[in-house]
C-alpha cells in the first residue's frame, strides 16, 4: 500500500507540526532545572531557585535578562535547586494542590498545571522520603515568599 505521494508530502509538516508540539509539553511536564548540592558565587536567588544564567534567558529575548514567571525556573536549563530550596518548593506543590480544589479547572490547567507537573517529576527524582522531610523544613519565609508568588506579585 503506497499511498498517493502527494498526500504523503503534505502530510509531512502536519507531523512534524505534531511531533514539536509533543516534545513542547514533554518538556513543559518534565523537570528541567539542575539539582545542585549547593548554590555558587554569582548566581542570582530567585523565589524558586538559583539562576546561573539570568541574562541569557531561554524565555526572554537575548540581552533583555530574564522576565519569565519565577514558575518557569523549574523548566529551565540555568536554573540550580540546592537542597535550600526543597523546602519552597515542596510547599509550592502543596499550594498548587489546594488551589486545584478551588479554582475553576480550567483555569487551574492553563496557569498551574505545568508548574504542577514539573514539581510532581522533582518529588519522584527527589524521592518521597526527602521530600516529607522537605515540607517539615518549610518556613515562615517560604511561605510568605510562594504566597506572593501564587498571588502574582512577582509578576512584571
Amino acid at each position: 500500500m503506497a499511498g498517493e505521494p502527494q498526500a504523503q508530502q503534505a502530510a509531512v509538516p502536519v507531523i512534524a507540526d505534531g511531533a514539536l508540539e509533543a516534545v513542547d509539553a514533554a518538556r513543559r511536564a518534565v523537570f528541567t532545572a539542575r539539582l545542585a548540592a549547593s548554590a555558587e558565587a554569582g548566581d542570582r536567588q530567585t523565589a524558586t531557585a538559583a539562576c546561573v544564567g539570568w541574562e541569557d534567558s531561554p524565555f526572554s529575548p537575548a540581552g533583555q535578562g530574564c522576565t519569565a514567571s519565577f514558575l518557569l525556573c523549574t523548566a529551565c536549563p540555568n536554573a540550580r535547586v540546592t537542597p535550600a530550596h526543597h523546602p519552597r518548593l515542596a510547599h509550592l506543590l502543596q499550594a498548587l494542590d489546594q488551589l486545584r480544589s478551588v479554582v475553576e479547572p480550567v483555569i487551574w490547567e492553563a496557569d498551574w498545571a505545568d508548574a504542577h507537573a514539573r514539581l510532581t517529576d522533582l518529588r519522584g527524582r527527589l524521592g518521597e522520603q526527602l521530600w516529607q522531610l522537605s515540607l517539615k523544613a518549610v518556613t515562615d519565609t517560604d511561605r510568605a515568599l510562594i504566597g506572593h508568588l501564587l498571588q502574582g506579585d512577582f509578576d512584571l
